[in-house]
């Protein structure tokens, strides 16, 4: 099983292109599937530039509903047709950027409706060895949780934090056994790899790659993550990118062993 970093905020080559955006292709001997979409200008030519085919996709599955994970799928739907769609039921609410008084719009572009959409719950296998899960709100820990308040929904003409309850991370299973991939981590990465050992029963896994939504949190907070990490999980090696921010990184390299960011063009077999 192989995962390809298409879209990323920063590239491992200059003939890459880079955008606030996160997008995996994922490819195994069942299938291939895209893990997020990135905002929609660096998709094609990157995947142009890695000599990937996204006419051989056999779904895209969604992390969450903002932008920087979404409004790369509507070019993929008129260029592919209609394959299949996987992501939380909420995936499609309306979220905003708050700037000030003014808002931005900042969730998906297309609703439920306009898609082939297969609905994720607790957890769901979208191809052999590869399943998508979410924790629910009742399993996450408040430590562990980034915040950010700038990303709301609204409600009757007022603002309201958004909790993320879409937000869904895949567990897949390939030769050197799991490994966990990351759309934005608003669940929590602790939380997210908490809920994939009670669902996989094991806390020993090869890789973590992607989105840990790390960069705008205090060093007490990436802290407190690191060593959770250390003391109740085994990783291998750790592969942060897009909204992890590179201090976060280098945080837990002080702590974790073999982390190392993952821009646009790497390639990892797990």
């Amino acid at each position: 099983m192989n995962i390809t970093v298409v879209v990323d905020d920063y590239c491992g080559t200059s003939k890459l292109l880079g955008e606030h955006g996160l997008s995996l292709f994922i490819e195994t001997p069942r299938g291939n599937l895209l893990f997020d979409t990135g905002r929609g200008m660096a998709l094609y030519p990157n995947a142009s530039t890695l000599g990937i085919r996204l006419g051989n996709l056999d779904g895209v599955v969604l992390s969450h509903g903002h932008f920087d994970h979404t409004w790369g799928l509507p070019e993929i739907l008129r260029r592919e047709g209609n394959i299949p769609v996987w992501a939380s039921p909420l995936f499609d609410q309306q979220r905003f950027a708050r700037r000030g008084k003014e808002k931005e719009i900042a969730g998906s572009l297309l609703r439920k409706d306009d898609v082939n959409f297969h609905s994720v719950g607790d957890s769901a296998e979208i191809i052999e060895g590869v399943w998508a899960i979410t924790v629910p709100l009742s399993e996450r820990n408040t430590d562990f949780i980034p915040v950010d308040s700038d990303l709301v929904v609204e409600e009757k003409g007022e603002f309201k934090a958004d909790q993320m309850e879409d937000d869904l991370s895949l567990v897949v299973r390939g030769i050197h056994g799991y490994s966990i991939i990351l759309g934005c981590a608003h669940a929590g990465s602790v939380n997210i790899l908490e809920r994939a050992s009670r669902l996989f029963n094991t806390r020993d896994f090869y890789s973590v790659i992607g989105g840990m939504h790390f960069r705008s949190q205090n060093e007490e907070f990436l802290i407190r993550s690191a060593t959770e990490f250390k003391d109740k999980f085994s990783v291998q090696y750790w592969r942060p990118c897009h909204c992890t921010g590179f201090k976060a990184a280098f945080t837990l390299g002080k702590i974790l062993n073999d982390v190392d960011w993952a821009p646009s063009g790497s390639n990892y077999e797990v």
